[in-house]
């Protein structure tokens, strides 16, 4: 595994725990506009999430490859 895959999956990592984490946060918000900026960002964060996550997988799978 290089260094580039690691750093990807470590970004991937952070950024769905911080978004699952602004996700659950949801219900603490007082306001609606509180409510949906936190859940823009953690879905957004999620998402990033979840896409480097397959880049990072499909990098290590292909330079792996003999």
């Amino acid at each position: 595994m290089t260094a580039n895959v690691l750093i990807m999956l470590s970004v991937a990592l952070v950024s769905g725990a911080v978004g699952l984490w602004l996700l659950l946060r949801l219900r603490s918000r007082a306001t609606a506009q509180s409510r949906y900026a936190h859940g823009m960002v953690g879905v957004m964060a999620m998402a990033l999430g979840i896409i480097l996550t397959i880049f990072g997988i499909a990098q290590w799978s292909w330079g792996s490859t003999p």
